[in-house]
């Protein structure tokens, strides 16, 4: 029990880490800088010390005000960090140490600097979906339950899937500058190499509910008005996460396993 207590804090310090460097990566991508550099202030541009920069220990110390500037620090970064954290250490639960949790932690990883960027900047980057799509497909060789066939399946679903509904929304929804953008179709191809078939179902399922909630509360709250930006891209990455910690009971209350089953007899009457 001890030794179980340990690891999860230890996977949820990792996601902490892990937080971090979403941070990191985001800000960077949406500033177009290098990855590589000195630790910045995102308010005034100085230079940072470590312990400034620590995952939510730094921004607690310093009160949610930079210590050198005085400027009032974003609280999305600690959220960002702790909801790393404890993903983190729920897919520790969900998959133990090994090649599937390193595989998660890293698509989790992915699909939150996605999140991030697409929720401040309302973009989604094709060298973020590039280098996710790569490295989902590169998991499925490794990881049991999804496989190369069941990768690329997922992906073809998906990219058909969202391809139809971007032409239905564009054809649709005339007076909404992108109401589905582009990028939202690259990303649902890489949530199916992610995932694979027929996990993506899911998530596509869930996603636009997700973004319906979503675009409900901003027209509630007034922080957007119709025609404004919904979050699609958002709520996929969500829906993404949910299946990669919960992939079982999410796809049995779906009735997926079924699916599957059917497919795969269709397959074998060819």
């Amino acid at each position: 029990m001890a030794v179980e207590l340990l690891s999860v804090v230890v996977a949820f310090i990792l996601g902490l880490a892990e937080g971090f460097f979403v941070n990191l990566a985001a800000t960077r991508l949406m500033a177009g800088r290098p990855m590589i550099g000195r630790l910045r202030c995102t308010q005034s541009g100085h230079h940072l010390a470590l312990w400034q920069a620590l995952p939510v220990v730094g921004f607690m110390a310093q009160g949610g005000r930079c210590s050198t500037c005085g400027r009032r620090l974003p609280l999305s970064y600690p959220l960002i960090e702790l909801a790393a954290g404890v993903l983190l250490a729920l897919l520790y639960l969900a998959d133990g140490w090994g090649l599937a949790f390193t595989f998660h932690a890293l698509y989790v990883a992915v699909l939150l600097v996605v999140l991030v960027v697409d929720w401040r900047k309302h973009d989604i980057y094709v060298s973020v979906i590039v280098a996710g799509s790569a490295l989902g497909l590169a998991g499925s060789f490794f990881l049991p339950g999804v496989g190369p066939l069941s990768a690329l399946a997922g992906a073809g679903t998906a990219l058909i899937f969202f391809l139809l509904v971007y032409l239905l929304a564009k054809a649709i929804f005339r007076h909404v500058e992108e109401p589905l953008g582009a990028g939202d179709v690259l990303l649902a191809t890489m949530m199916g190499l992610m995932l694979g078939f027929p996990n993506v179902v899911g998530a596509l399922l869930i996603g636009p509910l997700l973004a319906g909630v979503g675009a409900v509360y901003l027209l509630a709250t007034r922080r957007v008005g119709l025609g404004g930006f919904m979050p699609y891209g958002v709520a996929l990455c969500m829906a993404s996460i949910l299946f990669l910690v919960y992939p079982a009971p999410l796809a049995e209350a779906l009735r997926l396993p079924a699916l599957a089953y059917l497919v795969s007899n269709l397959l074998r009457l060819q």
